[in-house]
């Protein structure tokens, strides 16, 4: 395992600090998995919005129980969203209207990517305060998740 060396008296926040960088990439072979991921989320996204949910229940045991978790809703959020409801995908999980965001974008680098030859690659390190972020903005999901519970436990969408 290789070890960096790191000076007495050199700043740490870069250990601390969030880095975002954009880039080119040529090599567009190893974004198809994310490239497919999004391909799966915008058509079964765009099929539930015009047909309607599948009749699959995907609801883990502690919803039953009344317990919410981050991602509850979240399908139904994704299909609001590719209905054009945007108040309604808020409702069900504001994460939706970012899974759905992301993985449009997804899909349009890789199609982009493999008709030019090249696409843009966001490179981000979150650092520890990215990830402290990030873990509290999942609690604050879990609470707000929580007193959505009366919307969360009907049937939903249609």
């Amino acid at each position: 395992m290789a070890h960096t060396h790191v000076p007495p008296g050199a700043p740490v926040r870069a250990r601390w600090l969030p880095q975002v960088r954009l880039g080119w990439e040529t090599q567009n072979a190893r974004w198809w998995w994310l490239g497919l991921a999004g391909a799966v989320v915008v058509l079964a996204g765009s099929v539930m919005a015009v047909w309607g949910m599948f009749p699959i229940d995907l609801h883990e045991p502690t919803h039953y129980a009344g317990i919410m978790a981050p991602t509850c809703g979240l399908t139904r959020s994704v299909v609001a969203v590719f209905r054009g409801d945007l108040a309604m995908a808020w409702r069900y999980n504001p994460a939706g209207l970012l899974v759905a965001g992301v993985s449009v974008a997804i899909l349009a680098r890789l199609v982009w990517g493999t008709a030019v030859g090249r696409g843009p690659v966001l490179r981000i390190r979150p650092g520890r305060i990215g990830w402290i972020a990030l873990g509290l903005a999942l609690v604050a999901l879990e609470i707000r998740q929580q007193g959505q519970a009366p919307l969360l436990m009907t049937t939903g969408l249609r």
